[in-house]
């Protein structure tokens, strides 16, 4: 499914000093959904109560996933050291999860570089996801960059 519009990064997005406490990832199954991102960035599941399932990175970023019949689609990018790219690389090629060079789906099973490595994912509801690579030197913390609703 093409996705409509573009999302152009500015050098200075990656510096900017507010941190981000919490995404919301409303899903039809988020338990599924939560799962599937969990997987990917190395992260367990931190509760899942009710209509709520939640994981959290290392650096205290939460990704609270809502049950919801109607869903909006998100870009959420998520900058990660190089190793954690590694690692989720790792873990998208053992679970044949498809992962592209640009947010269109153009450039299957490539990886994008603007000063680091870049690959994006679909979510299991249409929502898509992007690693960075933090280029500049290692971090152990998973970090919100960007999150954008579809439309």
């Amino acid at each position: 499914m093409p996705r409509r519009g573009t999302c152009l990064r500015s050098r200075l997005a990656s510096r900017i000093a507010v941190e981000v406490n919490h995404i919301v990832i409303p899903s039809a199954d988020n338990l599924a959904e939560a799962r599937l991102l969990g997987c990917v960035l190395g992260l367990d599941l931190e509760c899942a109560q009710g209509e709520l399932v939640r994981i959290r990175a290392t650096s205290g970023l939460m990704l609270d996933f809502p049950a919801s019949e109607t869903p909006l689609a998100l870009q959420c990018a998520f900058l990660v050291s190089g190793a954690e790219f590694d690692d989720a690389l790792a873990r998208l090629r053992h679970a044949a999860i498809i992962y592209f060079a640009h947010f269109d789906g153009d450039g299957r099973g490539e990886i994008s570089r603007f000063g680091g490595r870049v690959i994006y994912f679909d979510g299991l509801e249409g929502h898509l996801f992007e690693l960075i690579e933090k280029a500049d030197g290692p971090s152990s913390s998973i970090k919100a960059l960007a999150v954008k609703y579809a439309y």
